[in-house]
């Protein structure tokens, strides 16, 4: 589908948000630091004839899971597209962004019980502290209830889950409101424990126009 990202894209990402604050010191003159450009190497990555990008705000049950499953599916099964000429982006910002996070994350910080998400796990009748739709468990009630339907399973198969780092903040401030810790600090936690199959992007809607400049196709899932 498209040529593997390098495992240092995430070091990379991180290493271009630590120069974006240093750019914020003054020059001698007094006039602002130029901002080294985040990368769009996990972009340039993506070689698929034919492209799709997923806008996907709202989890919904996992449907973006499944939809993206169907489509490479189709491409294979219907007409004999193999998946190397197929790449396909998957945003997660909103009430996605827990998609892109460990379980470690949604444990401790109760993701499951947020009052955009409100998920209950059917084996405990308590709120979700995993992950189901990276790696669901046989009865899950996520996309079509299969492993291959996963963020796991679909990005072995070439699927870019672009995970916004804006939205990271903003889900961190709510979470300081909460009392579970200060933004910043929380903020680092979870981009740190980001699931090793997301990109995270500094702008989803940066990413979107980037990809639509790259000639992907775009659809509300």
């Amino acid at each position: 589908m498209f040529d593997s990202p390098s495992p240092t894209d995430r070091r990379a990402f991180l290493g271009a948000f630590a120069t974006l604050g240093a750019g914020a010191m003054l020059r001698i003159d007094g006039s602002a630091a130029p901002v080294a450009p985040a990368s769009d190497a996990w972009l340039d990555n993506l070689k698929g004839k034919h492209r799709q990008l997923l806008d996907a705000p709202d989890p919904d049950g996992g449907t973006v899971l499944r939809h993206v499953r169907g489509y490479l599916d189709g491409w294979r099964d219907d007409y004999g597209v193999p998946e190397r000429d197929v790449s396909v982006i998957v945003t997660l910002y909103a009430r996605t962004t827990p998609l892109g996070l460990q379980d470690a994350m949604w444990a401790k910080y109760q993701l499951g019980s947020a009052a955009n998400l409100n998920l209950t796990d059917p084996t405990t009748n308590a709120p979700l502290v995993r992950n189901w739709f990276a790696h669901p468990q046989p009865g899950d009630p996520v996309a079509d209830g299969s492993p291959e339907s996963s963020i796991e399973a679909l990005r072995r198969r070439g699927v870019v889950f672009a995970l916004c780092n804006n939205a990271l903040k903003r889900w961190s401030g709510r979470l300081e409101k909460q009392g579970l810790g200060k933004a910043s600090e929380i903020h680092a936690d979870l981009t740190a424990h980001a699931l090793p199959e997301v990109t995270i992007v500094p702008d989803v809607l940066i990413a979107m126009t980037k990809a639509h400049e790259r000639g992907f196709a775009s659809v509300r899932s």
